[in-house]
């Protein structure tokens, strides 16, 4: 079934509030005087959403400071010297538009009310401006809670929950799982940054670095561990299964319809259609976060993709030479700027290592035309095939997949922790498969990391047996692991 049309186009709807030219600030040269001007009312007027008029003009001089190098037009007081002129043009302006609005408590008390469609609007532009990672710790609790909500037994059953509680239960899901895919959004942004910052890398090192230390080491691979690695995926595909199995019930439906009938005092014929659209947005919300893990697979290959290749040309194509002549005739330029050739000094700076030295001087002096190499080709995904696409992503999954990182040490020490105390070793547990060794194998590697489960960080101190057996390995005891056997250890939390 399709989602039901609107009644009205979203431009209908958009207009109906606002005018078009609420958003003629935005396209002018002067947009950031406009942005942080409007910023910083805001912030100003607080949750009394107005302020002082002297006080809104003198904000508005002090955004204009900020901004010298932003040019004026004539309406906004671009031909005025006087900065309080132009304040009171910019102030004119934000009241032409709507972004503000003139309140008069008496004549000696003017207020400046800010429009409530301009909050909308700078929250829009802070989410896009946005490049923290702290709201992205939250990312796992949020998934992790819509699961839980519905994977209780009688959630969605219409004849123990009554209709507003059902309402509200949907409502609540709806909501929360739309904070979470802007979270995933966030994801994929911070990777598409990270890709900005590796085409404008100057050396290698600094190319190397960006991919192994900052790259990988961040938050938003934490949110994608916990996405691949926790087990959520499951857990939402069991869950979309049952929102689809009730968006199929006509006695949910109906039961969901009263109780939106009852909070908005419709009658219940008529929001039938609601019901089913809003049962079926949960669905292709539960159904979305698989998808958009996919793109965030395909943006981490491209970045794999594009890492190997800046370097390469860092290091193969461009090389140390040519850099090295550059700053030699940049010094050479630095030192004779402003002389003639006459006046050059006869003895070179340095020893020449030949036997005999030739100067070309008329036609052979001219540079020979050169032979433009052929560009080399950093956009990602031009020549590569479905198939190719497909092996990348594979690889990259089973990369992952075997990896020993902080994040499954710290899952696996947080367990046998939590369940066998402090001062746990090999010989008190055992692991059972690869993924299990492997956790073993990355807890003996690392003394610290993240665990994707509760978002704590756990550390932790690794006895070997072999300090007190060193001279005689052959005493050294091992337990059974999955199959292998590994010299005894010991796993205490760390002070």
């Amino acid at each position: 079934m399709g989602t039901p049309m609107p009644s009205q186009l979203l431009s209908q709807r958009l207009f109906a509030s606002v005018s078009a030219d609420f958003f003629r600030p935005l396209v002018r040269p002067s947009a950031p005087v406009y942005v942080d001007g409007a910023d910083r009312l805001i912030a100003e007027a607080g949750e009394a959403g107005r302020v002082p008029q002297g006080e809104a003009l003198a904000i508005l001089r002090e955004v204009l400071s900020q901004h010298p190098q932003v040019a004026l037009q004539e309406d906004e007081g671009g031909g005025l010297q006087d900065i309080r002129a132009r304040a009171g043009k910019l102030f004119n302006q934000m009241l032409q538009v709507r972004w503000i609005e003139e309140q008069a408590v008496s004549l000696n008390e003017r207020w400046v009310v800010i429009s409530p469609s301009l909050r909308p609007l700078m929250r829009m532009l802070r989410e896009l401006a946005e490049d923290e990672v702290a709201e992205l710790k939250s990312f796992a609790d949020t998934l992790r809670g819509v699961c839980t909500s519905l994977e209780q037994r009688d959630v969605l059953n219409p004849f123990l929950v009554p209709a507003t509680e059902l309402r509200g239960t949907i409502h609540d899901l709806l909501q929360r799982m739309e904070s979470a895919i802007l979270q995933l959004h966030g994801v994929e942004k911070l990777v598409h940054g990270f890709e900005k910052r590796q085409r404008e890398t100057e050396s290698g090192a600094e190319t190397l670095r960006l991919f192994y230390h900052e790259f990988h080491e961040g938050q938003h691979m934490v949110c994608y561990d916990v996405l691949r690695g926790g087990g959520l995926l499951p857990r939402l595909q069991r869950a979309r299964s049952r929102v689809r199995d009730a968006a199929e019930d006509p006695l949910v439906i109906q039961h969901l319809a009263d109780g939106i009938a009852e909070h908005r005092n419709l009658e219940p014929g008529e929001t039938w259609d609601l019901a089913v659209t809003q049962l079926q947005r949960l669905e292709r919300q539960l159904a979305g976060l698989r998808l958009r893990a996919e793109a965030i697979d395909a943006r981490v290959a491209s970045f794999n993709r594009l890492s190997v290749q800046r370097y390469r040309y860092q290091s193969e194509l461009r090389g140390r030479r040519p850099d090295m002549i550059k700053r030699y005739c940049e010094a050479a330029n630095a030192a004779h700027r402003g002389a003639k050739f006459n006046d050059l000094r006869i003895e070179p700076d340095f020893a020449l290592a030949a036997p005999e030295v030739d100067f070309f001087y008329g036609l052979a002096s001219l540079a020979r035309p050169r032979r433009p190499r052929a560009p080399v080709e950093l956009e990602l995904g031009q020549s590569l095939s479905a198939e190719d696409e497909a092996a990348d992503l594979e690889r990259l999954r089973q990369r992952q997949k075997f990896a020993l990182t902080p994040h499954r040490a710290a899952r696996l020490v947080a367990r046998l922790l939590r369940e066998q105390g402090p001062g746990i070793t090999t010989d008190g547990f055992r692991t059972e498969g690869t993924d299990e060794l492997l956790d073993l194998m990355a807890a003996a590697a690392y003394t610290h990391g993240v665990d994707a489960a509760t978002g704590q960080e756990q550390r932790w101190q690794v006895l070997s047996s072999s300090r007190e057996h060193g001279l005689e390995p052959e005493s050294i005891p091992r337990d059974a692991q999955a199959g292998w056997r590994v010299e005894r250890f010991a796993l205490s939390p760390s002070p």
